[in-house]
């Protein structure tokens, strides 16, 4: 009987034991849920704000890194859904799409406005004095047309649209460092002979002041400089085979940056038959034929409103600028001239997709470039036309002077004397006062950006070249380039880009600086 007591004592306290230990073990394991419970909720209570404001004219990404959705002005507000890393996931309107961290603020920003001062015809109450039967006078208020001095925001006088004023961020690169390129441009023929060719260019510019290329990325026929992934993928049956392979266009990059060559690449933007031929849904519409509008040059021309052209260019750029260029430069950057009657008869189709302005589009995609450009620590400049700096209108191109260069580093008006209609500047034949119109030319765009924080560097386009179409030319050699240099200088517009299409020059015109001797 003791026996079995004892028995039932051992398994009591063995039973006991059991529950005690299991107890215990359950007790940790709810303690460690309960850990992880709160390391979960810890991770959880990152909160978003509800809401954003843009900081600057931005555009939405479809995705991380992907194609342009819609362009925010600045000051849009925008609701926050997600974050990844530097990037916010947003809806504005109907629209979701991504954008950058830097680019968001708490408080929203104001753009600012310029205004012309112009005399408008405006209803205005004057008092007119009469008198009455015996002879008292009597003072009624009676309204006439008069035309009054009126300070008129050029936004609306130009019907720029949501153009904005306020400058971007433009940046400064240590390890590309900004310069007053003087530069020859070399078109993609010009590069021909590459070992030969680039030898010679580099060794002459060695004996003078030029201190960059110009070199064509792509050309208007959809030809590229280097074999690109971007192009093989967008153009299909209608790539182009590059005009040089991949190791040759590599060792000419080095070769020119072992020689401080600074490299400015050129893209020709929105004009470009090949993509046309593969994209015509993204190319203008001709009405008149069923057809991609081409100009009297038979090369067909993209919509600037299309974001898909705006992705095909700025993923070439940034192929461009892994291979090394400083630069890039954006040529045909507008809308196609002299189709004014055509736009008036409504006979072409430009796929207008977000119902923009033509001054809109252009600086959007601009600033878009920038954009994306930073990232690889490369600057952007856009080739305008010259009329451009001496009109208050953006020319039915979308160039408008103030509105391209808030967004872009560098301006390059193409300020060729042959180019100007007579009477400009007071000069009959302008091509025969090369100095002259270059001088008077800087001063008019000097005075247009004093009154723009942080505008556009201008370096002009000037020409190498004879103009035998014009009435009264004159033959240009060393003295005419020069006498455009110095117009610049003399305007404190000290850099230059010299274009020649065969890219022949006057080397002589180039002379190198002299130092400065101390006494």
């Amino acid at each position: 009987m003791k026996r079995e007591q004892k028995k039932i004592t051992v398994l009591s306290t063995l039973v006991i034991g059991l529950v005690l230990l299991f107890a215990s073990c359950n007790g940790a394991k709810e303690n460690l849920i309960e850990k992880k419970e709160v390391e979960v909720k810890k991770e959880k209570v990152i909160e978003l704000p509800k809401t954003l404001y843009t900081k600057e004219l931005i555009t939405m990404r479809e995705d991380l890194h992907g194609i342009p959705s819609k362009t925010l002005l600045m000051g849009t507000q925008v609701n926050i859904l997600e974050k990844k890393e530097n990037w916010y996931k947003v809806s504005f309107e109907s629209k979701i799409g991504w954008i950058e961290e830097e680019f968001l603020v708490e408080n929203k920003l104001e753009d600012k406005d310029i205004f012309e001062t112009r005399s408008i015809l405006t209803d205005v109450q004057v008092d007119v004095k009469t008198k009455d039967k015996d002879g008292n006078e009597i003072v009624t208020k009676k309204t006439i047309k008069k035309y009054v001095k009126t300070e008129v925001s050029i936004r609306s006088l130009h019907d720029l649209g949501d153009v904005q004023f306020s400058p971007i961020n433009k940046r400064s690169y240590e390890n590309n460092p900004k310069i007053d390129a003087k530069a020859i441009y070399i078109s993609l023929y010009g590069l021909k002979h590459l070992d030969t060719n680039v030898n010679n260019y580099i060794d002459l510019a060695k004996k003078s002041n030029i201190n960059a290329f110009v070199i064509d990325i792509k050309d208007d026929l959809g030809w590229t400089l280097f074999p690109s992934e971007t192009s093989k993928s967008m153009l299909g049956t209608h790539y182009k085979r590059s005009r040089y392979s991949d190791e040759k266009v590599k060792a000419l990059m080095k070769k020119l940056k072992e020689n401080n060559i600074y490299v400015i690449g050129r893209i020709s933007t929105f004009k470009d038959t090949a993509y046309a031929l593969n994209h015509p849904t993204d190319a203008i519409l001709d009405k008149r034929h069923g057809k991609t509008y081409q100009s009297r040059d038979k090369v067909k021309w993209l919509s600037a409103y299309d974001r898909k052209n705006w992705y095909y260019n700025i993923q070439l750029s940034k192929e461009a600028a892994d291979l090394g260029f400083n630069e890039i430069l954006f040529d045909y950057v507008r809308f196609p001239d002299m189709v004014r009657s055509l736009d008036r008869k409504n006979l072409l189709d430009y796929r207008n997709t977000y119902n923009e302005t033509k001054p809109e589009a252009v600086q959007r995609f601009l600033k878009y470039a920038h954009d994306e450009l930073s990232k690889k620590e490369v600057y952007i400049s856009a080739s305008i036309f010259g009329q451009i700096g001496i009109s208050p209108t953006d020319e039915s191109i979308g160039q408008h002077w103030e509105s391209l260069s808030v967004v872009s580093d560098y301006l390059n008006p193409m300020t060729y004397p042959s180019h100007f209609a007579p009477g400009a500047f007071g000069y009959k034949v302008p091509d025969a006062h090369p100095y002259g119109l270059m001088k008077a030319y800087s001063k008019r765009v000097n005075k247009r950006d004093a009154q723009l924080e942080n505008p556009a560097i201008v370096v002009m386009w000037i020409q190498s070249f004879s103009a035998p179409w014009v009435k009264g030319h004159i033959k240009y050699g060393t003295k005419e380039v020069k006498g455009q240099i110095r117009g610049l200088k003399e305007e404190n517009l000290n850099g230059f880009l010299v274009w020649n299409a065969a890219s022949r020059y006057y080397w002589d015109a180039f002379e190198k600086t002299k130092p400065v001797e101390k006494k």
